[in-house]
This record gives C-alpha cells, structure tokens and sequence, in this order.
C-alpha cells in the first residue's frame, strides 16, 4: 500500500501528535481513550492532515494504548491463567525487545510502502516468539515482511525457517531484499504465490501459523473475499498444526460476521486464546 509516505503509520501518527497536549494527556493517562478520541475531532488542525481527515482513521488511533506493553500482557496473562502457557514463561519474553527495535527500525528498508503495523504488534510477535520459540513459520500475507521480522530474532537463534507467503511480486522482492540485508537469507524462504496452494501441497508440520492476508473483495469464491480468507487460509493449513501450534491473527476482530469461518476454524481446532482491539486488533491462539 503506498502512502503519502514511506514507513510506519504509526511513527507518522505519532509524529503529527507529539506536539498536542491532549496526546501527551493520554499517555501519560491523564485523559481516557473516548477523551483523546474526542480531542482529536475537536481539533480542527486535524481536518486536512492525511491519515487524520476520516473517522475510521481517528477511531483506531484513539485506541492504541499508552504503553505498548498493556495488550502483550492481556493475552499473556489470559494464556497464563488457563494453563496453556507457564507463568515462567513470561520472565524473557521482552529480553533484548529494545535493542532490536532500534536496530529495525534503523535497518528496514520500506521501500515505497507503508505498513500499519502498530508498536504494541511488533512487542507481540517478538515476544509470543520468544515464549513458544518456534522452529517452522508459516506467513499467509506477508506484505513486505514487516510483520514477520518482529519473530525472526528468535526464529533464527532457534535456527527454525519462515515461509513468507504473498502474491505481489514487488512485496516479495521488498521482503527479500530487507531479510538478506539482516543476515537472515539462511532462515526465510519467500514465495510469491497464493498461500492457499502452498498450503494444500505442503507436508511439514507449523509451529506458528501468521494470517495477515486480505482477499480480493470480487474473488469468485466468496469465502475468500477479504477478511473472510483467514478461515480458508485455517482450513488450508489444519493437517499441518497440531498440539502447541501457535496461530497469529492480524487484523483480528472476532464480533464480525466476516470472522466468523475463522472463529469457527479455531474453535474446531480447539485452540485457545484471545485478542486486544487496538488500531489493528491481533488474537494469540494456542492448540491444546
């Protein structure tokens, strides 16, 4: 997706904000999230900014957290309290998390695009990785890869492989291009191809299935227009996850009707787990 610029939305959010007051209210959370939504409509500076001038826009920002720490620890702990994950399991789960940032951050090349991965994203994935370390990734969506270098520290320390999966030609060289230049050519394998027929013709077990893809809104199969192919996507994979099988879901809100193959998916796969509604929304599911 090109934007009026390059990078992370999210960056480019905070930087038009950092000089509001009422910005500086919410995070140091003098003000609620429904007080600093409403500052932002009153705030008629915002009407012409690009990013600012829709509703949609105002609503999700309104509700990324204050501390990008508060979702990560909402999933953890609902997984904690339901014995499907250690309480010990949680003491590393933001170990070098900073350092890495930084070097991302200054290293990732974004190319022409912009992604809207929010920082409480990249805490999540670092540190569900860190908590299930992972061996066999499989991305369906992977865009530009933006997402999936949030779990790639661990997955190459655990010298595991990630399919990075995507039908855009120049996403894919993008993604190339970033997880060379981080020396991690040896731990990624890129395929610009429908994630469904990769799927269907693979045999190796996944240890962590991450669904990020959007389908095409006139797909002549209606079960995979837009969200709706994240329970295709589920139903492609399921001979490939057992027991223990991590599931990421980006963009995961349950409530809608589109959602619901997925819910049901997971549901049938008894994977357990939950999600925060912030400006992108990601459920952690865990098969028991």
């Amino acid at each position: 997706m090109k934007f009026i610029q390059n990078g992370q939305f999210a960056l480019y959010a905070e930087k038009i904000l950092s000089a509001k007051d009422y910005y500086k209210d919410y995070l140091d959370r003098k003000i609620n999230s429904a007080q600093f939504r409403e500052a932002m409509y009153a705030d008629k500076s915002l009407s012409e900014v690009a990013g600012f001038n829709n509703s949609y826009n105002i609503d999700r920002i309104s509700i990324t957290p204050p501390d990008d720490r508060l979702p990560i620890e909402k999933i953890v702990n609902y997984l904690v309290d339901r014995n499907i994950i250690s309480a010990e399991s949680r003491d590393n789960m933001y170990v070098g998390f900073d350092e890495y940032r930084k070097y991302i951050r200054e290293n990732y090349d974004h190319g022409e695009f912009f992604t809207c991965i929010y920082p409480e994203d990249e805490r999540l994935l670092y540190a569900i990785a860190k908590i299930s370390r992972p061996k066999k990734v499989f991305v369906a969506g992977s865009y530009y890869g933006y997402f999936a270098i949030w779990g790639m520290k661990t997955i190459h320390e655990n010298d595991g492989m990630i399919v990075l999966s995507d039908v855009d030609g120049e996403v894919c060289e993008l993604a190339e291009e970033n997880f060379k230049k981080l020396g991690y050519e040896n731990n990624v394998k890129i395929y610009c191809e429908d994630a469904s027929v990769l799927l269907a013709n693979r045999t190796e077990p996944i240890d962590m299935l991450i669904l990020d893809a959007m389908g095409m809104h006139d797909d002549p199969i209606p079960e995979r227009r837009g969200k709706r192919i994240y329970g295709a996507f589920l139903q492609d994979a399921k001979h490939l996850l057992s027991k223990g099988s991590v599931i990421v879901i980006h963009n995961m809100e349950p409530e809608k009707p589109e959602m619901k193959p997925l819910v049901d998916g997971l549901q049938s796969l008894n994977a357990v787990g939950t999600n925060y509604d912030t400006y992108n929304g990601v459920g952690i599911y865990i098969m028991i």
